[in-house]
């Protein structure tokens, strides 16, 4: 999500749209994008504008974003990551921000006042702002709520902007712990919980944060390695854990592994949600049959243990009615509206909403509702 203070994201990408640099983006790889992608898919974007509606201001980054991460193969968008302009404080009372992605607050500037270059979050009904500076891109700050309390990491410096196959962070991903209710989120007020090391099997390789998740006692991540000068391999990575309990209290803090993923995550309806109160994470996934069609697939774990289940039955999802304002008007600007998992577990029903969309269907079927226009996937993999 966009911070507001676009003209200082454009200095570290190098003069770059800040699209351009979160267009590429997902939870485990970056980069890739050329100016040729780029000025093709915002061509494309303003054609269909232009033939089907005027949008309401602030809508058409958004669209260009979402196509731009389906055109690049991405896995997975944040549903919550699409709200633009001056609409953006309205949705964040109206969306969970579990991705950790940073917002811009509908904050009277009077009450509140943060640092130039902040990156601003709003979580469970507070105000958060943390204090970077000016060459650090926002959009990659992150920070979610647990039990303990706010859970937080700093995007780490960078270099090599013009050259996509050398950027790379010259310090470790670190994670931080501020008590709830706390406003500012610096390290000179939070407890350190761990370090994340800055290379991964090599001098050349490093180790890349992807999105975290806070569910109750637990923070989930996910995180890839790259290779400089090397291209990057999308939709790989993993998802990791950490017990929040055991790193409040100072004890030594070692990461489990839970799943790694693979391209089957893009293909079709694909989804990940996490059941805050049950403290488990759901995978729906799709393999093809063979006959121009897919077999679901799903994995529930239970994020404490890591043991899985696999569910039976077919695993439904609904979309939620787009949110409305007070006046009544529909609120349009959201590229795809809330998703919630319906499934069954040892005969009780169940119902989650979606923290990721990842599979390529749910672009193609919103694209259609939007445009009018069936997207052929064959061109979609370039």
């Amino acid at each position: 999500m966009t911070t507001g203070h676009e003209s200082e994201d454009n200095s570290v990408m190098a003069g770059e749209k800040e699209w351009y640099g979160k267009a590429g983006r997902s939870p485990f790889v970056e980069d890739g994008f050329t100016p040729e992608l780029m000025a093709r898919i915002e061509a494309a974007a303003d054609s269909h504008r232009a033939a089907k509606r005027r949008f309401h201001s602030g809508k058409s980054l958004g669209f260009t974003c979402l196509a731009a991460l389906l055109l690049l193969g991405v896995l997975v968008w944040p549903l919550n990551g699409w709200g633009k302009g001056d609409f953006t404080g309205k949705l964040s009372s109206l969306w969970r921000t579990s991705t950790g992605a940073a917002v811009q607050p509908s904050i009277s500037p009077q009450t509140y006042n943060p640092p130039i270059g902040s990156a601003e979050f709003e979580i469970g009904g507070m105000k958060y702002y943390m204090p970077l500076p000016l060459d650090r891109n926002k959009g990659f700050a992150k920070a979610v709520e647990t039990s303990a309390g706010i859970v937080w990491s700093p995007p780490p410096p960078r270099v090599d902007y013009l050259k996509p196959k050398y950027t790379h962070n010259t310090e470790p991903y670190t994670l931080y712990l501020t008590p709830k209710g706390h406003s500012e989120l610096s390290a000179a007020s939070a407890k350190r919980i761990y370090t994340f090391p800055l290379y991964a099997g090599g001098a050349q390789t490093y180790f890349e944060l992807g999105y975290i998740f806070g569910t109750g006692d637990y923070l989930l991540f996910t995180h890839s390695a790259y290779t400089l000068g090397t291209e990057r391999i999308p939709n790989t990575g993993k998802i990791s854990v950490i017990d929040i309990r055991k790193a409040e209290e100072g004890e030594l803090i070692v990461p489990r592994e839970l799943q790694e993923f693979d391209s089957t995550y893009s293909l079709y309806k694909s989804f990940m949600a996490i059941d805050q109160d049950r403290e488990e994470l759901l995978l729906v996934y799709y393999t093809q049959d063979g006959k121009g069609g897919y077999v679901q697939h799903n994995k529930l774990y239970d994020i404490a243990t890591g043991k899985t289940q696999v569910l039976s039955g077919s695993i439904t999802t609904e979309k939620k009615d787009k949110p409305t304002l007070n006046s009544g008007e529909t609120i349009e600007d959201d590229p795809i509206a809330s998703v919630t998992a319906i499934y069954e577990v040892n005969g009780e029903k169940r119902k989650v909403d979606t923290t990721f969309l990842t599979g390529r269907q749910w672009f193609y079927d919103w694209w259609y509702e939007e445009y009018g226009e069936k997207i052929d996937p064959s061109t979609m993999n370039n």
